[in-house]
Parts: structure tokens; C-alpha cells; sequence
């Protein structure tokens, strides 16, 4: 193909009007074609760049006041100080605010905590000094600071008295004692529960813990610590991770997600192998027992999803994964939701990345404006009744989700195939028929934020509620 662009101005003039159109059309085309390779690549780099060095979260504040950045978590003590009073132990401290018991109830708020007294006093020589003609005490004054002890190990020592027949018949009884966590093992319920929430909860590996233990004078080994942990889960926690599996099938709704970590190889420390860790979880309507279970693979294959539910009936709210797809079309007894948080996520990444006021990101803002109306609209009506909100649905958000649909696949057959916008349309079409579900069942939510929550929390109230309540017989219906 010849190049039109070096043209010499006399061989321009020489052509008729027929043959410049043919030229100009085909030098329009190019240019087209150049714009929209360098919109793609320049939305490409931006997308990358975000990833990379960018923040993760989606909130349109991006400044998230409760989240720490990297420097932060390095001066921490700086980020937080301020000029605030000294709280005192009356105040009740929570994750939100601070709030201030009144001042007669004191002691109440204060009974049932273990107190230290000192006596501060002057000597007799003191008093005698001060007082040439004698003294009488007037009432005390009380502070009140509040201390904390580190970790303090006790050896707790069974003495289990034998008891024998005066008359030597052979008969020995002895007195009962609590049974230990583990056959001969020294290991205590609050020292195995210790090590769990330190691990699980605060994050701290089990070496640490042991330096930790060493340096208070109790010399416990790594090995040790995670043979405790193992045999204490097989022992004790399956059959209540049996129970709660069972629980779960009696949900309505039930959310599930994956993501991939790596695990440390034993004969192979210094490699990982990327696994897959499962969560499932109970939707809000089944909220009376919170059940979290996480459930380790070696693969993201389906198969392991639908082994997990086989005894499930009702409807799991997730991702676009194709492996929940699939679960869809092979059982008619599993019905599966789709998550309008990550539709909205590829067009937050983009918007996030180029900028709203760029004209290439333009689709996207408008796809995420739409997304975000149907969110507002939605928690408004969070406390209605199943029946309600449904009604609610039909009524108000089924045509703003026709739109959003009718209006993705008109744009969508205009914009570069490969484009970052175009495959967040794409997957929305694809994602069609899950995430219109929510329309017809009060019980289904928008998103997936439940699975995608701090599970741990989640697992802890499920617990509580056992140990309080004892396994129950009949779910909420």
C-alpha cells in the first residue's frame, strides 16, 4: 500500500476529486485507528501504574481517615498524637468515639476489675515536724491510674486426692479433675486460646510467640507451639467446623469468595505454591447464627465449590468467577447472584487511573455513576421486609438496571476491544442474568461485602452464640 502521506503537493494537484476523497477517507481511517491504539495503551499504563503504585480502595473519597499508609504504620505514635485530655479509667473506650460515663456511676462502671492499693503516707517523724501540736487525718484523696501487666504465666498444680476403703476391699476412688486439652500434654485452654488469637487475631507468628514466651522464662519451641495448634483443630474445632457447615446449609443465601496466597513449603521453604483459600459465609437474613468457614484448596477449580455446597439449596452470591458459572448450569437446586460491587470495581480502577476528566474515561464514570444510583436507591430500603423491598425493587431499580443494560450494549460495540471500559461492559453483559437476581428475592443483597468482610469477626460471634445458646435445633425462617 502505497503511503499517502508523501505525497508531493504536485502529484496532489495532478489527482481528481474522486481519487483526494479515496486518499483522505483512507489517511482518517489511519488516524482513527492510531487514536484509538494510543487511547488503549495510554489507559493500559495508567491502569498499571495504579495497580502498582496507587491506592486499593474504591471509596470516591480515596483519603480513607481510617486507613493507615505505609509511612504511617512506621510513625504510627506521630499519626495519632494530639493535644486530647488524659482519658480516665471511667471512660468506655469503642472503635468509634469516646463516651463518658457520668461521674456518680464510677464505681459501678469500675466493680468487678481487679485494683492494686497504695498507700501513700508521711512517717512519724515527718508528721511530728509538720505538726508540733499534734494532727488529725482528714479523708484521703483517690487517683486512679490505670497499669497493665504483661504477660504473667502460672503453673496451674492438679492435686487429685486418692481415697481407699478403711477395710481394704480393694476399693479406690479418686477425685475427678478437668480433663486436659490434650492426652499428657501441659497445655492449658487459655494457653492454646492465647496462642490462636495471637496467631489468627493479632497476627503474630508462632516464632515470635515463642521468643516472646523465652523472654518471660518459658521455653517453648516453635514446633511445639504449631503441633498444639494442629492437634488442638483436628481434635476440637472439625467437629464444631462439621457443625457449622451443617448450619450453613440451612441459609437462604449463603456468600462465598476466593483469593490466592501462598503457602511456605516444607521441603521447599524458600519457594511458595500459590493456593486458594474459600470463604463462605451466611447472608444478613440468616444473621441470628453468623457462620463463617474457610475452606483451604491447592487449585481455584469449581469443583472444590460445588463438593463444599452439595447439600446447599438456595442461592450463593458471588463473583464472576466461572467456576460458580458453572455451578449455576449443572444444579437446579443452587441459584447464583452476581456481585454489582466488582461490576463497578473495573470502572473505578479506570476512573481512578486516567481521571474523571478525561474524555476517554467518560463511559466509565458514567457506567460507575449508574452503578452507584442503584446502591443508593437499595440501602434505603434496608430495614423494609423481605416482601418490601422487593416491591421496592420492581418498582423503582428494575427500569434504572434495564437502562444500565440497553445503554452498555449500545456503547460497548463502539470502544477498542481490548480496552479497559470495554471489558468492564462486557463483563456486566456476560454477568447479566446473575445480577439481575436481586430484583426478585428481598433476601438477596447488591454485593458480595459480606464474604469480602473481616470474616474472623464473623467466626467469633458464631461461637459466642454457641457457647451461649448451645447448638440450635431451628434456624430464623
Amino acid at each position: 500500500m502505497r503511503d499517502f502521506a508523501q505525497l508531493s503537493p504536485e502529484e496532489l494537484n495532478k489527482m481528481n476529486k474522486q481519487v483526494l476523497i479515496a486518499i483522505i477517507g483512507s489517511l482518517q481511517n489511519q488516524l482513527n485507528s492510531i487514536s484509538g491504539q494510543l487511547e488503549l495503551l495510554t489507559e493500559q499504563i495508567a491502569l498499571m501504574n495504579q495497580r502498582s503504585f496507587g491506592r486499593k480502595t474504591e471509596r470516591d473519597n480515596q483519603l480513607d481517615p481510617n486507613q493507615l499508609n505505609l509511612f504511617d504504620v512506621f510513625n504510627e505514635p506521630e499519626v495519632y498524637s494530639d493535644n486530647s485530655p488524659e482519658p480516665e479509667v471511667s471512660e468506655i473506650i469503642v472503635s468509634s468515639h469516646t463516651r463518658k460515663k457520668a461521674a456518680q456511676k464510677r464505681e459501678h462502671d469500675l466493680e468487678g476489675l481487679p485494683a492494686r492499693i497504695f498507700e501513700h503516707t508521711l512517717t512519724k517523724e515527718e508528721l511530728a515536724e509538720k505538726f508540733p501540736n499534734g494532727y488529725k487525718e482528714l479523708p484521703f484523696e483517690t487517683y486512679k491510674r490505670l497499669s497493665v501487666i504483661p504477660q504473667t504465666f502460672l503453673v496451674d498444680e492438679h492435686h487429685v486426692h486418692v481415697y481407699a476403703s478403711k477395710n481394704n476391699d480393694g476399693t479406690i476412688v479418686r477425685a475427678e479433675r478437668p480433663a486436659d486439652v490434650m492426652h499428657d500434654c501441659i497445655a492449658t485452654p487459655s494457653l492454646i486460646a492465647a496462642l490462636i488469637t495471637g496467631k489468627y487475631v493479632n497476627h503474630l507468628p508462632l516464632e515470635r510467640q515463642s521468643k516472646c514466651y523465652k523472654e518471660n522464662g518459658v521455653n517453648l519451641e516453635v514446633n511445639t507451639l504449631a503441633n498444639w495448634m494442629i492437634n488442638v483443630s483436628e481434635r476440637h474445632l472439625a467437629p464444631i467446623c462439621d457443625e457449622l457447615h451443617n448450619y450453613l446449609y440451612d441459609s437462604r443465601v449463603v456468600h462465598a469468595d476466593e483469593t490466592p496466597f501462598r503457602v511456605i513449603m516444607k521441603d521447599h521453604p524458600e519457594d511458595g505454591d500459590v493456593n486458594y483459600m474459600f470463604v463462605y459465609r451466611n447472608g444478613k437474613c440468616d444473621d441470628k447464627y453468623p457462620v463463617v468457614i474457610y475452606d483451604f484448596q491447592r487449585t481455584r477449580n469449581g469443583s472444590h465449590a460445588d463438593e463444599f455446597l452439595k447439600g446447599y439449596s438456595g442461592t450463593l452470591v458471588t463473583d464472576g468467577f466461572s467456576g460458580y458459572d458453572a455451578l449455576d448450569r449443572r444444579r437446579s437446586d443452587l441459584k447464583v447472584a452476581g456481585c454489582w460491587i466488582h461490576a463497578k470495581r473495573k470502572f473505578a480502577e479506570i476512573v481512578k487511573a486516567v481521571g474523571p476528566e478525561n474524555a476517554g474515561s467518560a463511559i466509565a464514570v458514567k457506567a460507575s455513576k449508574k452503578i452507584s444510583e442503584m446502591f443508593h436507591l437499595d440501602n434505603q430500603w434496608e430495614d423494609l421486609s423481605k416482601r418490601a423491598r422487593e416491591k421496592q425493587r420492581q418498582l423503582v431499580l428494575k427500569p434504572k438496571v434495564d437502562d444500565f443494560f440497553e445503554w452498555a450494549k449500545k456503547v460497548v460495540i463502539t470502544l477498542p476491544a481490548g480496552s479497559a471500559t470495554a471489558r468492564g461492559l462486557t463483563y456486566c453483559i456476560n454477568q447479566e442474568s446473575h445480577l439481575r437476581v436481586f430484583l426478585s428475592d428481598g433476601n438477596v443483597p447488591m454485593d458480595n461485602n459480606r464474604a469480602l468482610s473481616d470474616g474472623i469477626t464473623y467466626a467469633h460471634l458464631s461461637l459466642r452464640a454457641l457457647m451461649n445458646t448451645g447448638f440450635p435445633q431451628k434456624r430464623c425462617a
